[in-house]
């Protein structure tokens, strides 16, 4: 499996910059040959019109991963709102969801098919202006998944992915996204942090983050910018702007090649 890497973390902000968006929109297309959309329900963006898709993720259905042969495939879903698109086709699919949202009173589509947990993923365990918060560490504990593989965990949980992935990257191995999780899909959020220059130690500190997932084997194959979206953000160096709002798939390896 061939791999693009994030580069050291460089002394100059434009190469910083450059580097970090670069990572995240330009996976190495041979990092998965099986790519696969799960979800998604057609919609129109606000500013022109266009059509486009919204609320699926991208999978890896390699054979080097296990989600496709387990039969016992297990998913953590993160963020619901009104979408359960992606949780159904992953249901469907065969495998046991784990629905999280705090702000959703349960009505699955399907039913008892897929959990629903009414809380909040975050970067510690508190009540948080009236919303029950717990990190992944205690979802799984509480679950019973310790020793499972959650073979797909799939984030859009509007700017608290930043704590969840500095917590858990702060433990490093010790952490439930090293030793349970085989692929993460994340919608990236950036339009607090605009512009790029005014948010210089957010983006050094999220830099950190990749490089840290980078070392537990964490390599991105999938990108691409929120459809609902125009690309706005000027990257000094990048000759296209990119979106305040992208979708990152990583996946872990041990036989990556660079």
């Amino acid at each position: 499996m061939a791999v693009n890497l994030l580069p050291p973390l460089s002394n100059d902000d434009s190469t910083m910059f450059r580097d970090f968006f670069t990572y995240l929109t330009s996976p190495n297309p041979s990092a998965c040959r099986q790519l696969v959309r799960f979800g998604g329900v057609g919609d129109t963006r606000d500013d022109d019109g266009t059509p486009a898709m919204d609320g699926h993720k991208f999978v890896c259905l390699d054979p080097e991963f296990a989600l496709r042969s387990s039969d016992q495939c297990l998913v953590y879903s993160f963020g619901i709102a009104t979408d359960w698109s992606f949780d159904m086709a992953m249901e469907r699919f065969g495998c046991d969801v784990q629905a999280f949202d705090p702000f959703v009173n349960y009505s699955s589509p399907v039913e008892d098919a897929i959990q629903f947990t009414q809380m909040a993923v975050g970067d510690r365990n508190e009540r948080r202006d009236g919303v029950e918060v717990r990190t992944l560490d205690f979802f799984v504990e509480r679950l019973g998944h310790r020793s499972s593989t959650i073979h797909y965990l799939k984030m859009d949980v509007e700017y608290s992915e930043y704590g969840v992935l500095r917590q858990q990257t702060e433990q490093m191995r010790a952490s439930a996204l090293f030793r349970n999780v085989e692929q993460i899909g994340i919608e990236l959020h950036f339009k607090e942090y605009l512009p790029l220059e005014k948010h210089v130690d957010f983006y050094r500190s999220f830099y950190g983050i990749f490089l840290a997932m980078q070392e537990m084997g964490f390599y991105v194959f999938s990108s691409e910018p929120n459809l609902m979206m125009l690309p706005t953000i000027d990257v000094p160096g990048m000759r296209e702007k990119v979106t305040t709002a992208m979708e990152v798939v990583w996946l872990k390896s041990s036989c990556a090649t660079r």
